[in-house]
């Protein structure tokens, strides 16, 4: 292999590893596991029954984006929906203040709550 074609090749393969995480795609969250955001760079409401929260994890140091799923067949779950959406707009307003945490739950609804860091 020439030197400029193994230098192309090393080339693309520290692209290839280095594309940020969020850049793949939303990744499913763990049930029962708490995702907590330090920064919230981006909250996108997919369907009615999906949201994709990207931002930075406490502990981590590269963005990531995590769905969380609602059961919008009932009132409560919509209501629940709009707070979380409120929470979320509020730590992208001020970035560094404040930690979302987002859970996913047995029974589809995402818990969420914001604390003061």
């Amino acid at each position: 292999m020439s030197q400029s074609r193994a230098r192309r090749a090393a080339a693309l393969l520290v692209l290839t590893l280095g594309v940020a995480p969020a850049a793949l795609g939303a990744e499913e969250p763990v049930v029962g596991t708490p995702y907590v955001f330090q920064t919230v760079d981006s909250y996108n409401v997919v369907n009615h029954i999906e949201v994709e929260v990207t931002g930075i994890l406490q502990g981590e140091s590269a963005p990531r984006t995590v769905s969380f799923w609602y059961n919008l067949g009932n009132i409560d779950s919509a209501g629940h929906l709009t707070r979380c959406d409120r929470m979320a707009l509020l730590a992208m307003n001020k970035p560094g203040l404040y930690l979302l945490e987002m859970t996913q739950t047995n029974t589809s609804v995402a818990r969420c709550r914001l604390t003061r860091r």
